[in-house]
């Protein structure tokens, strides 16, 4: 059996060798060939390139315009093999004298069509690029007065492709060392594009961007010299003839001659390549033949080495054999013992994760009921306050009693603004809600805080800010972080009853890695803004639930219990942290870590005084679409009232048969959660593909980032959070419409 498998082994190492010569050799063939095509291709659409500029341009582009083209697009280092790029009009013989004085007009200095021949068009060569002597050497050759050249620029004309010419001597061929060469053109057409029928190709056919290349240049400079080291090749245009060669590889000193062939064809251009390819064995591949000598001498080796194995193997299975006997006996013993204590283990397992599923369950359905409870309870306290005052008003205006009805109209305005800070802070709880972030200095914040928080926390507490010296800028919502430091020194109060000390302090942050794992926030730089207070301080179970919504310490109405959790998701929102250190008997200190932003802060800006609502200009027209009919209403009347069309639907499908007719639209207003299976955004992205400029206005009571999925707003589009006042809604749609 080992001399069968050494046998077998050695003729497989030698034919696995002859397989992977063959399939380097065609694996080198296949990469030529797709180097050449690609490269084709790139030119081809380099050309096109040129081609458009003149399309654009007509007769009109200077030799300085061409030339900044040809800078542009880096020709000499992008483009190796590619000898020049040039234009060349196509033209009655009768103007030529006439376009002599026309070409030194656009920058050609002493041009000249030559040769002379009796062609009733010519096509003398205007520009060529670079500027280097053989380049300059085509200025002023009348393509049209060589055959082959001819033909290329009739099939680049009648088929609108890009032609390549058969083999030739380039005009720019002026020293001794000569090489095969050809040409390729691309058409150019009066009003950019390729007409449909031959007719009006060949009328509107103005001439020609063409493309020199040294046949050697070009494929020494596309081929990897790695394919080249597994198969030389030879290029033919058409059949193989020393006439047709375009270029040889060279042979290598160190590479020998294989045995595998291979011919090919390449259609490019309106021509057809032949390319044949033959093998080289290239001493940087190893050679098969150690191979199949270690294959042979190892297996002899190891038949020898296996047959002295046998033998003592056979002398040592009868003690073996003694062993088992006794053996079996004390696995299956251990055996028994072992999946007894596994029993065990599995059933105290799965009695750990049911008990652990109960507890999961109790604590969830616990955090649950105390945020349900909370939001029932302040929601009911709301629209108690908002339903008795709309009762009142109803009364009195039936009573006939006006006077009374203005307190009621301001209670129910308090309890619905309320209502509406009560959903934000549940938003930035959820680290869901609209932010508006922009470069803020902290320190100037809190400056210009310092005096509404003392006139808030009241005589009997010191309240000192101690910022640092060049804090780094942060990007966030300034209003949001304004409520937040609000929050917290109101907070530092109520646990000082007796009076005490607040100090607002600023700093910058460097958070390594060990310490950013333990605060839960990417490491990082930031600036931190700590809350200190003398006062009673927490217990770390307190801590622990501080951020936790509806909790608090406090007496019964006397708060919310959503002022920490706001903080912590509008801090995590804004890619930062919040973390609170405390000791009975010893203070509270509060920090919110902000990332550092890597620019300058945006100056003060002042705020706007409000104006009147504007009206309309004569036959402004605005589409409401939202499935809530109060809604509708107040948006319609609100834009009756300034002289908007205002035009209504309740749903998406509704509003797009709107926008897809030839009704006038100048804006859109549309709720995001609409009935139907269409959403607002889907709406606003459907109107916008038969009318790209409408401008889009969303009211909605989910946050931003619920509507756009992390992307970003697109222009012309605008986003107004429920509720919103009536006159903040006149000058958004005033501000989209005059956009």
């Amino acid at each position: 059996m080992g001399l069968l498998a050494t046998g077998l082994g050695t003729a497989a190492t030698w034919r696995a060798a002859t397989t992977r010569d063959r399939l380097t050799f065609l694996h080198a063939t296949e990469i030529e060939l797709r180097s050449v095509e690609d490269q084709f291709r790139t030119y081809a659409a380099l050309l096109r390139g040129g081609a458009g500029l003149f399309a654009a341009h007509g007769d009109a582009v200077t030799l300085a315009e061409f030339r900044a083209y040809v800078d542009r697009i880096e020709f000499q280092s992008l483009y190796p093999g590619f000898l020049g790029i040039g234009f060349t009009p196509t033209l009655p013989a009768a103007e030529r004298e006439r376009f002599a004085a026309r070409a030194e007009a656009l920058g050609v200095p002493s041009f000249r069509v030559h040769p002379s021949t009796d062609n009733p068009l010519i096509s003398p060569v205007l520009f060529a690029e670079p500027p280097n002597p053989r380049n300059q050497a085509a200025i002023g050759y009348d393509v049209m007065s060589d055959p082959v050249r001819r033909d290329m620029v009739e099939r680049a004309r009648d088929s609108g492709q890009p032609a390549a010419s058969a083999r030739i001597q380039l005009v720019q061929e002026i020293d001794a060392n000569k090489q095969a060469g050809f040409l390729v053109a691309m058409p150019v057409y009066a009003g950019g594009g390729v007409p449909s029928d031959l007719a009006e190709r060949r009328r509107r056919f103005l001439g020609f961007v063409f493309g020199a290349f040294r046949a050697n240049d070009l494929f020494n400079s596309i081929v990897a010299a790695r394919a080249e080291e597994d198969a030389a090749f030879a290029i033919y245009d058409g059949a193989p003839d020393e006439a047709t060669l375009l270029h040889r590889s060279a042979r290598a000193t160190d590479a020998v001659a294989g045995r595998l062939t291979r011919e090919a064809t390449l259609k490019l251009g309106g021509r057809t390549w032949t390319v044949r390819f033959e093998q080289r064995l290239s001493p940087r591949r190893a050679s098969a033949l150690s191979e199949v000598w270690l294959i042979g001498g190892g297996g002899l080796l190891a038949t020898a080495l296996l047959g002295f194995a046998a033998f003592r193997q056979r002398r040592t299975q009868d003690e073996i054999r003694r062993l088992n006997a006794s053996l079996e006996a004390r696995v299956q013993d251990r055996t028994r013992d072992l999946r007894e204590a596994a029993d065990r283990l599995r059933q105290a397992g799965e009695e750990r994760a049911r008990m652990e599923e109960v507890l999961r369950q109790s604590q969830k359905m616990e955090a649950v009921g105390q945020l349900t409870g909370g939001l029932a309870h302040d929601f009911n306290n709301l629209l108690a306050a908002i339903s008795g005052s709309l009762e009142l008003i109803e009364a009195r205006i039936g009573q006939g009693r006006s006077k009374d009805v203005a307190k009621y109209i301001a209670a129910a305005q308090g309890a619905s603004k309320r209502a509406a800070a009560l959903t934000h802070r549940l938003l930035a709880f959820s680290r869901r809600q609209t932010l508006a972030p922009r470069a803020v200095d902290v320190n100037r914040l809190v400056d210009g805080m310092l005096d509404l928080v003392q006139r808030t926390v009241g005589p009997g507490i010191d309240v000192r800010h101690a910022g640092a010296d060049d804090l780094w800028p942060a990007l966030v919502d300034p209003s949001q972080l304004e409520n937040s430091l609000l929050n917290l020194c109101i907070n530092a109060r109520d646990a000082m009853p007796d009076g005490g000390r607040i100090v607002i302090e600023t700093q910058n942050r460097w958070i390594d890695r060990r310490r950013a794992e333990a605060q839960d926030m990417p490491e990082g730089q930031y600036l931190s803004l700590c809350v200190s207070d003398t006062g009673a301080g927490m217990p770390p179970e307190v801590v622990a639930r501080a951020f936790d919504p509806f909790f608090t310490t406090k007496p019964m109405g006397e708060g919310t219990g959503l002022g920490l959790s706001m903080i912590y998701g509008f801090a995590k929102q804004s890619g930062g942290q919040v973390r609170i250190a405390s000791e009975v008997g010893s203070g509270t200190t509060v920090c919110l870590y902000l990332p550092r932003h890597r620019g300058e802060a945006d100056g003060d800006g002042s705020v706007p005084e409000r104006r009147p609502m504007a009206p309309a200009v004569a036959g402004e027209t605005v589409l409401i679409v939202d499935d809530e009919p109060t809604v509708r209403m107040l948006v319609s009347d609100v834009l009756s009232e300034l002289g908007y069309t205002a035009v209504e639907a309740t749903d998406g499908a509704g509003g797009l048969r709107v926008l897809q007719s030839d009704a006038r639209v100048d804006l859109l207003v549309t709720d995001v959660g609409l009935p139907g299976g269409m959403n607002g955004r889907q709406l606003a992205d459907a109107a916008r593909a038969s009318r790209p400029g409408l401008k889009v206005l969303f009211i909605t009571g989910f946050a931003e980032t619920a509507l756009f999925d992390n992307d970003r707003i697109e222009p012309g589009m605008a986003v107004l959070t429920k509720p919103f006042a009536v006159d903040v809604l006149a000058a958004r749609i005033r501000e989209m419409i005059a956009l």
